[in-house]
């Protein structure tokens, strides 16, 4: 199968959950025998030379993100019609604006599409009619995929007045060979408003534990001063390289996710339990989809500091029962969240999409 893969940002320019997992699906694609090129935007003169597959590097002018965005969907749109022969099927990961992006694409050259609705993409442009109609569009028109069954059913009801083909299928990890055998509590993404680490910090200073925070972003040093305001032990480590990821894991006792806003089905979650850590996470997107409160971790409210420092509380102060959620966390991404399962998956939608209607 020759896919186009289409997103705006990749590695090695953006390290996200998103852009990430679409460098391991690229990859695990292309060793199944699958031609595979990944289109996204161009920063300065990054170097693909350690991926096994093309990487076609689309200009964009960065005068403002919207215009970064928008002269990038120019661009795309013109680079996959002058190479429409070379492709079966387009993966837009992102119902907006990539889902439009194969839509408009589709309707000119006809080739095959389907959108994949991360969360974030969904949950954080629904209030705006015009995406809204795009997305629309979309929903009205092809096979798309949710990263979760809540995130499924969230898009239904919004748009209850069409016929909407949605599909699950959440994201993929690999299995650590070992365990997670550390002490305190570990938080790893990007720090940004809707991630909601300022109520993390907030319950820390009433727990007797070190947070470490690995990740990077704009509210770094405002979270830096808060930290520094309160009794809470932070450290923050900053971006991490990828190889070392791992090692933050294995020496924590407890991971927390303390979004504020809708999640897909983030990728940190399902490390942390491949790894046999114990989750604390807020009820949001696909979040539930992974959690089974007070089985294989907690799910709490949104922006509640006090719940968040009693179910911390319980896991750090109870050796027996963190393990006990840590090894069936580690169970369930095991049994359902593997890269030979995910790859099967879209192999399976690629056959379904491509093939001509009787």
């Amino acid at each position: 199968m020759q896919v186009a893969i289409v997103l705006r940002t990749f590695p090695p320019d953006v390290i996200g959950g998103m852009e990430t997992q679409t460098k391991r699906m690229a990859s695990e694609l292309h060793h199944a025998g699958h031609n595979v090129t990944v289109f996204t935007k161009c920063f300065g003169e990054p170097d693909d030379s350690n991926v096994s597959y093309e990487v076609a590097r689309v200009r964009h002018w960065q005068l403002t993100p919207f215009i970064s965005d928008f002269t990038f969907l120019v661009f795309a749109f013109f680079a996959l019609l002058s190479r429409r022969n070379e492709f079966d099927i387009l993966q837009c990961m992102m119902i907006y604006p990539m889902g439009f992006l194969g839509y408009t694409v589709n309707k000119i050259a006809r080739i095959p599409y389907f959108a994949w609705i991360r969360g974030g993409d969904y949950y954080l442009m629904n209030d705006t009619s015009w995406k809204r109609w795009m997305m629309r569009r979309v929903l009205s028109d092809t096979l798309v995929l949710a990263q979760s069954e809540e995130i499924r059913d969230d898009v239904v009801t919004d748009f209850h007045d069409i016929d909407c083909e949605i599909e699950v299928l959440g994201n993929a990890v690999s299995i650590p060979d070992g365990i997670a055998d550390g002490s305190g509590v570990l938080y790893l993404g990007r720090l940004a408003p809707k991630k909601g680490l300022e109520y993390l910090i907030e319950a820390m200073a009433e727990i007797d534990a070190q947070l470490t925070i690995v990740g990077d972003g704009p509210q770094r040093s405002h979270l830096e001063r808060i930290a520094a305001e309160t009794d809470a032990e932070v450290i923050f480590e900053g971006e991490v390289d990828p190889d070392e990821v791992g090692d933050y894991y294995q020496s924590a006792a407890v991971f927390v996710l303390p979004s504020i806003e809708g999640e897909g089905m983030p990728n940190v979650v399902l490390e942390a339990m491949a790894w046999g850590l114990p989750v604390v996470a807020t009820n949001s997107g696909g979040v539930p989809t992974l959690i089974d409160d007070g089985s294989n971790g907690y799910l709490v409210s949104m922006r509640d500091s006090d719940v968040l420092v009693d179910r911390i509380s319980i896991l750090l102060a109870d050796e027996t029962h963190r393990q006990q959620l840590g090894q069936r966390a580690r169970t369930l991404v095991s049994e359902n969240y593997s890269w030979s399962a995910l790859r099967s998956a879209l192999e399976n939608y690629y056959q379904y999409i491509t093939e001509p209607v009787s």
